[in-house]
């Protein structure tokens, strides 16, 4: 897949739906010279930095009430994960997309309705797995921000105990935000409620 330019300052609110619990999430981001910079703000603060060629992740590091519960670092080829209170190293040659970046990352890549594509997932619970991404076509979003023609993307972890899918929607045009997010369940969702994007 070819890689498509992203804006280098955004502002979003999302409103989520977990198993019937209502939040919001409020993300930032911005490009510098190490990459794009994302802050997910909820009930918990994940700082995030995506190489700005592969949008794969470089860094993560996630707080639940002041304490940290996730740290990913990318030196070279290793990746290092510290959950858990373990240290796990994996070594991996090309881009790692977290469990926790798709939603980023996904935007970056140029899509046809035939493409289906693997790529290296990085899930803190388990390991890194092969992943299926699939359009399943396109498909008009309704919300507060109007109706957005998006691509319709399958997520699915190459994972014997896994049994869902894993969709997201992606808007077509530029700046190709991603709109919503929702699971095989039933049970979750994440809508774009709000969205800016500013200059540099």
């Amino acid at each position: 897949m070819y890689l498509q330019l992203l804006p280098e300052k955004e502002f979003f609110i999302y409103e989520t739906n977990d198993k019937g619990k209502i939040g919001t999430i409020e993300v930032t981001l911005h490009k510098d010279s190490l990459g794009y910079h994302i802050v997910y703000t909820s009930d918990r603060i994940i700082e995030i930095v995506l190489d700005s060629l592969t949008l794969g992740t470089l860094y993560i590091n996630k707080t639940i009430d002041g304490e940290q519960a996730l740290k990913i670092e990318r030196d070279k080829e290793e990746f290092i994960v510290y959950f858990r209170g373990n240290r796990t190293t994996y070594h991996e040659n090309g881009p790692v997309f977290d469990r926790h970046t798709l939603d980023f990352a996904l935007r970056g890549f140029k899509y046809h309705p035939l493409l289906e594509n693997t790529f290296r997932l990085h899930i803190p619970e388990l390991m890194i797995v092969n992943a299926e991404l699939k359009v399943l076509g396109e498909e008009i979003i309704a919300g507060p921000l109007g109706e957005i023609l998006c691509w319709k993307l399958q997520m699915t972890p190459r994972v014997l105990f896994i049994r869902m899918k894993f969709y997201f929607w992606i808007e077509k045009d530029v700046p190709h935000r991603f709109i919503k997010y929702a699971d095989s369940s039933g049970e979750n969702y994440i809508l774009l409620v709000e969205s800016k994007e500013s200059s540099p």
